[in-house]
């Protein structure tokens, strides 16, 4: 009975410790992650910041260049696509002239968002805007592999480990993302 009782209160600290282990890479939690993240972030951004990119102009090309599956147009930008099964979803385009800032399009090449990212090394913090200029979610990237993404609130609503996004409960999700090797 000792023995059980024994295992059973092993068991059970160790369900309670384990955000904090580290595995596959993992350095932060849930908690210190959104800690890290909420420090000092501005709410709004004004529209001339990122007028220009309402739509995509580079459309058309853009999306041959995801069905041919090239993710690189040298010296320009990179394309990202994120897709559901096989169907795509929506991708990001960063140009190489400005390494800090992510747009998202959807598959009509309207922005649908677009992020502003603080600084080239890890850890680091990635924040959201709408099309409107509002702050809609802010990530935290604690290594290339992972990221904790949270909305406005503060509520966890994705982590990503390496190409895979995994729920709350780490159940992986079918939604992934391209991912340098």
């Amino acid at each position: 009975m000792k023995k059980i009782l024994y295992l059973f209160v092993v068991m059970l600290l160790s369900q309670v410790f384990a955000q904090d282990i580290v595995k596959a890479g993992v350095k932060y939690n849930e908690v210190s992650a959104k800690i890290e993240a909420f420090k000092d972030i501005e709410l709004k951004i004004e529209k001339d910041f990122y007028r220009d990119y309402l739509k995509d102009k580079d459309y058309r090309e853009n999306i041959e260049l995801i069905e041919k599956h090239i993710h690189l147009v040298e010296g320009i930008r990179t394309i990202c696509p994120f897709y559901l099964r096989k169907s795509l979803l929506s991708y990001a385009i960063v140009y190489l002239n400005e390494p800090n800032k992510v747009y998202y399009y959807n598959i009509l090449g309207n922005l649908i968002k677009f992020d502003i990212i603080e600084k080239n090394s890890y850890p680091r913090r990635t924040f959201g805007y709408s099309r409107y200029g509002n702050l809609i979610n802010v990530a935290f990237e604690a290594d290339k592999d992972e990221q904790f993404i949270y909305d406005k609130n503060g509520k966890l609503i994705a982590h990503w480990l390496g190409e895979k996004m995994i729920d709350e409960k780490s159940k992986f999700f079918k939604i992934t993302r391209m991912v340098d090797n």
